[in-house]
């Protein structure tokens, strides 16, 4: 059973936040920009995870082995760059806060950070679309965090600048690379089913503190937080 927690270290994609829509849209933009075939959102959110140069590796599909590159010139840094472009521009015009997500992190009395590989500029841009940088006492995203999750190297050095122990701390969040985290820090995980990971991927870690709703995971944190 999990114990009372004073630092709450989220998520961003699929636990704080649905960006789906506007990730989709901002690949398929720079997928069609060099001629390469689209996908629908439900495809777009199978290569979500890991940051965005994955995102759009996965998405390019055999377009990104070396040997197509070698042909097609087209690399994956050069999609990258239009999509990044195009996604700072738009990437709060279809994104919205999770259920529920908002009103616990302007009522809770834990500390809040987050660890997220997703760019800070966007990042930042999503907070302070939304209203919540304030909220926030650190963030760590892929291009400022040590190293990316699932190594453990953003929630240790955010566990140091806050002066917190690992077992004060719990990470929130929806795919492997949160899970391993946690783990490889010494941190309780909070694993959220209804994100963005699969469910088909998630459940060999043996996640031990699984919630199926962003109700259900608002209730166990203001339970611990308490």
């Amino acid at each position: 059973m999990l114990q009372k927690k004073s630092l709450i270290v989220f998520d961003l994609d699929g636990t704080l936040f649905n960006t789906l829509g506007d990730l989709a849209v901002a690949v398929n933009f720079a997928l069609r920009h060099f001629g390469l075939p689209e996908h629908d959102e439900q495809r777009v959110r199978t290569f979500i995870g890991n940051g965005s140069m994955k995102l759009i590796e996965r998405s390019m599909g055999e377009a990104a082995f070396p040997e197509n590159i070698s042909r097609t010139g087209v690399t994956v840094e050069m999609v990258h760059k239009v999509y990044s472009d195009f996604y700072w521009e738009h990437c709060t015009e279809r994104t919205l806060p999770n259920p529920g997500v908002v009103e616990f992190l302007r009522n809770t009395h834990a500390r809040v950070a987050m660890l997220t590989n997703k760019p800070e500029r966007p990042t930042f841009k999503l907070l302070e679309h939304f209203h919540l940088r304030d909220r926030f006492e650190f963030v760590l995203c892929g291009d400022t965090t040590p190293e990316r999750k699932p190594s453990p190297a953003g929630l240790l050095k955010i566990m140091e600048s806050a002066g917190v122990a690992p077992a004060e701390t719990v990470m929130v969040g929806d795919d492997q690379p949160d899970i391993l985290a946690a783990r490889n820090a010494g941190v309780d995980c909070i694993t959220l089913l209804c994100g963005f990971g699969k469910p088909v991927n998630l459940l060999p870690l043996a996640p031990e503190n699984v919630v199926e709703s962003y109700a259900e995971m608002c209730e166990l944190l203001c339970s611990l937080s308490r």
